[in-house]
């Protein structure tokens, strides 16, 4: 989205080792750990960052029969495609951005009766509080838009790194796959937000979309300084000429929340200077 300030600290782990020694050198430095993957679902504050911010970039996957181990770091879209090649179907997760391990911190997929990522897991590795875990999926957590990563994470509870994840994929003709990867992406392409966003904003209500709710309390298009509530699909904020700052964001979150009567979950990761997140 093209909105914030700068880390305070700021490394890159490709090891277990790296994992360990980063974990080490927040408690040194007394300040929150934070695992960034590709930026999706973010808003930092525009000022200095006063966390260690941490980014995944072990990105391999291995595939044995419909057996695939897959790093944190990778591409969820390479994976996609890849395994397509390969006669495998991950094609539900087809357009999702960022990467496999922030896919399962927030289990992405479709709306609330689709498909997310927790349909195709076995089992999540993360080092959590200075140890390594092997989690099945059944101690995941796993609802809407939600998992145990991502509640613990928010509540400060615990400070831990996906690291890992072993998925069982069912097979398919790889050209009905691509197929369907190719519709997926046009039907993405027609109806969400190309412009300079972070994604989706706001979880659903039950079963009725965030931005429809959104809609029909007349706040599609509403504008705070440099961020707007997208014209084209009401739970995506832009940054309108780049101009956009962390607390016109925070703004229109407030707003919306105020509007709409409906309790409405923010999805979006808004963290504070303090490293902290704010909703």
């Amino acid at each position: 989205m093209h909105i914030g300030g700068t880390a305070r600290y700021f490394a890159e782990l490709m090891t277990k080792r790296d994992v360990a020694e980063a974990y080490t050198f927040a408690k040194t430095k007394n300040v929150p750990l934070f695992v960034l993957g590709a930026g999706s679902n973010t808003i930092f504050a525009d000022g200095e960052i006063q966390a260690l911010i941490v980014q995944i970039k072990h990105g391999h996957f291995f595939i044995e029969k419909n057996r695939v181990k897959i790093d944190a770091g990778a591409n969820l879209a390479t994976v996609v495609a890849t395994l397509a090649d390969a006669g495998l179907d991950l094609s539900a997760l087809t357009g999702i951005p960022g990467t496999v391990g922030g896919a399962i911190f927030g289990n992405a997929g479709q709306g609330p009766a689709g498909v997310w990522i927790d349909s195709f897991i076995e089992t999540v590795t993360e080092f959590v509080d200075g140890t390594w875990k092997t989690m099945p999926r059944s101690e995941c957590g796993f609802g809407y838009r939600e998992s145990i990563f991502k509640r613990e994470a928010g509540s400060g509870k615990r400070e831990e790194i996906i690291w890992e994840t072993t998925l069982n994929v069912p097979s398919g003709d790889p050209a009905k796959i691509k197929a369907a990867i190719e519709e997926m992406l046009k039907k993405r392409a027609a109806a969400q937000v190309a412009a300079r966003t972070a994604g989706s904003c706001f979880k659903a209500s039950g079963d009725v979309p965030a931005w429809r709710l959104i809609d029909a309390a007349g706040l599609r298009g509403l504008k705070i300084g440099g961020v707007q509530i997208s014209p084209k699909h009401a739970n995506f904020l832009v940054n309108t000429e780049n101009k956009g700052t962390f607390s016109d964001a925070v703004g229109i979150v407030e707003r919306v929340k105020k509007t709409i009567t409906v309790p409405l979950d923010v999805e979006m990761r808004f963290v504070g200077e303090d490293g902290e997140i704010c909703f």
